[in-house]
């Protein structure tokens, strides 16, 4: 009786050893799988701009498409692995893509940072979880600007794409009377940014029962939107 207690008791360790050395340890932080960045990778993205100035009787709307691409690895002034990002643009398919600017990105254990118009973002951190905040703002001389992760591993459809594994982060949010101040991004699992909004608007004219974008004296509306990864 003895000697068979003895003997399931060493299967049952031998299982536990098994199943312990089955579980891999992550290799990277949780969240990072947002942020793809892989040679060649491209995406493409509507963008609308808006832009008022009412004053002025300026309304203008501007809607073109732009190419995102993983171009190639360098290695940056922190001596970290960043990727150039080649931004492409075209008023539609009827037109040949035209370089608009260079950026680069590049993910660390803490961070993924983007480098836009020489500003140098930290667009999520790591490991991420929900109301996670962080500046946005810290690796450049801009002023504080609270990033927030409203929520993670959500779905999220654009037109009749869906992606079911999605992050948002929140950049600025601040309503008033006479101002609107509205920044957000979603990124999609394995994917990366699929949809960008940004709403900065202004009012002179206060009436209570008028939402304030139907008032605008002075304002501009950003939305960048995933098409298809090409």
């Amino acid at each position: 009786m003895k000697t068979r207690i003895f003997i399931l008791l060493i299967l049952s360790l031998g299982l536990v050893a098994c199943n312990k050395e089955n579980i891999k340890p992550r290799k990277f932080p949780l969240g990072q799988e947002y942020f793809p960045l892989i040679e060649g990778n491209s995406i493409i993205y509507k963008v609308t701009e808006i832009n008022i100035d009412k004053p002025s009787n300026v309304y203008d709307t501007s809607i073109y498409y732009l190419n995102e691409i993983v171009e190639s690895p360098f290695i940056d002034n922190e001596n970290d692995t960043a990727w150039r990002i080649e931004r492409y643009t075209r008023k539609d398919e009827n037109y040949s893509w035209i370089i608009n600017s260079v950026w680069s990105a590049k993910l660390t254990n803490k961070y993924a940072v983007k480098v836009e118009e020489n500003q140098r973002k930290i667009k999520i951190r790591f490991p991420i979880k929900e109301n996670l905040s962080w500046n946005g703002n810290l690796l450049n001389n801009q002023k504080v600007q609270e990033y927030e992760i409203l929520r993670f591993d959500h779905k999220f459809n654009i037109g009749s794409v869906q992606f079911d594994s999605c992050l948002t982060v929140m950049q600025d949010s601040s309503v008033s009377l006479i101002h609107k101040d509205l920044a957000y991004e979603i990124y999609a699992k394995n994917i990366g940014l699929v949809y960008k909004k940004e709403i900065y608007i202004n009012s002179q004219e206060v009436t209570h029962n008028v939402p304030i974008e139907e008032r605008i004296t002075v304002g501009r509306i950003f939305i960048q939107e995933f098409v298809r990864e090409d």
